[in-house]
């Protein structure tokens, strides 16, 4: 069982530190903020964001998501990536 975080940062035996967020302290953080930046394959994007599956399966497209978990943006190249990033008030905290 997760319990709320309260001030200091006590984790279980091998539990990742930002599983045990809530959604307040996560967005505390910064995570509207941050993104996250991945290359995938169309067919493996389905899940996550449904128009995906408009591409071919074996395309490999640019996906951004927030670090909330949210998709943000699929592009079919990086320079529409930087354009998006260089036009938000967001960080990169990753490139895949």
């Amino acid at each position: 069982m997760n319990k709320p975080l309260t001030g200091t940062l006590e984790l279980e035996a091998g539990a990742p530190a930002l599983k045990l967020l809530t959604a307040d302290q996560f967005a505390a953080l910064g995570a509207g903020d941050i993104v996250f930046w991945r290359r995938m394959k169309a067919r493996d994007l389905v899940d996550l964001v449904p128009q995906a599956a408009m591409a071919p399966d074996e395309q490999e497209l640019e996906f951004l998501v927030s670090a909330d978990g949210a998709p943000v943006l699929i592009a079919d190249s990086r320079q529409a990536i930087i354009d998006w990033i260089d036009g938000h008030e967001v960080r990169l905290a990753t490139l895949h």
